[in-house]
């Protein structure tokens, strides 16, 4: 398959607003940022935007990261790509407009997870002022027209304050086209209680994310997800897991060198999860990025893909063992080619 023959129809209809930075897709796959103004609309139809759109459509996608990418990796690889891939000659390009979109702009969580952050991290005050001020705009402004609503790609939405009030307190009313909302969050205080508190929310939440980083009570609750409780989440995994409203389910994990010999049996415990399910189910493995949470040294030492890292050659047999599970993908598929490559 060739790039050049799709098109991805995130940056035409989805955008990601952090505080002050707004982005046309995941900023780890692309990291152009269109942040301008605190006008998340105008942000959207800028000059900058426009230029990323159409680096989509001359299929030179030089704005994206084509590592990072799993969609993208997936197409220099000749595996099946995700929905957002449209071939050119069969679909129109969409006319710009924002339908989806990601609200990362409260940090809150209840974990203090390496990766993402250096300390705990919990929205009060006027910060929190602030995240309401924005949940307002986006009432005002988006509810009319937004399908699908995303929370959140940098906070829990169970644990964050203004998220939480929000989902308790959705009107559906104000969301006339609504079709999706796409719940990301490491689950600890998904419970049935707090469930039950949303049930204006209940039919939306079709799809969800959530991100564990390991296979083992040691290495979740002392390396990779610092303040996570192992016994918990095996508890609300099986609780959201038969949430009926829930069709589709995503379980990821960062790849690093404290994790990366539990891959194998990652697949596996989720494997036993879904059972009898007929639920649609991705495994996604995401090799680690650096967020700014570590020095260049540690992220060395952290990023088991570098080649000329010690354990790489270790790393690369249980990617191999992985790469063609049943429901896994990652953004690993450059080390696979290479390996294809040599043999």
């Amino acid at each position: 398959m060739n790039k050049k023959d799709f098109f991805c129809i995130t940056p035409f209809m989805y955008t990601e607003v952090f505080d002050k930075s707004q982005y046309l897709c995941c900023p780890s796959w692309l990291k152009e940022d269109i942040y301008e103004t605190d006008d998340i609309y105008s942000n959207f139809y800028s000059e900058k935007s426009n230029k990323i759109r159409q680096s989509i459509l001359d299929g030179s996608y030089k704005y994206c990261d084509e590592v990072q990418c799993p969609y993208l990796a997936s197409i220099k690889n000749g595996r099946p790509i995700g929905t957002s891939f449209k071939l050119k000659s069969a679909h129109p390009v969409p006319t710009p407009h924002i339908s989806i979109l990601n609200m990362c702009f409260d940090r809150s969580c209840n974990l203090q997870c390496p990766t993402c952050r250096n300390e705990l991290i919990n929205y009060l005050d006027n910060d929190r002022i602030k995240v309401d001020s924005k949940l307002k705009i986006i009432e005002e402004k988006f509810s009319a027209t937004l399908q699908s609503l995303y929370l959140s790609g940098t906070a829990d939405p169970f644990y964050s304050k203004s998220f939480r009030q929000f989902l308790i307190n959705f009107e559906p009313s104000k969301y006339k086209v609504l079709r999706n909302i796409h719940l990301h969050t490491n689950g600890l205080l998904w419970t049935e209680n707090l469930w039950n508190k949303m049930k204006k929310i209940h039919k939306y939440v079709k799809t969800c994310e959530v991100s564990i980083d390991a296979a083992t009570k040691n290495t979740y609750e002392n390396k990779v997800r610092i303040g996570g409780n192992w016994e918990e989440l095996l508890e609300r995994l099986n609780f959201i897991i038969n949430i009926e409203t829930i069709k589709s389910l995503r379980f990821s994990f960062v790849v690093q060198d404290s994790n990366f010999r539990e891959m194998e049996d990652f697949c596996k415990l989720i494997y036993s999860l879904k059972k009898n399910q007929e639920k649609k189910i991705n495994i996604f493995f995401n090799n680690i990025d650096n967020w700014g949470t570590y020095t260049q040294e540690q992220f060395d030492k952290k990023n088991v893909s570098r080649n000329t890292h010690p354990l790489h050659k270790e790393f690369l047999k249980y990617l191999y063992k992985i790469d063609k599970l049943p429901f896994t993908s990652h953004n690993l598929q450059h080390l696979i080619e290479k390996k294809s490559t040599l043999i």
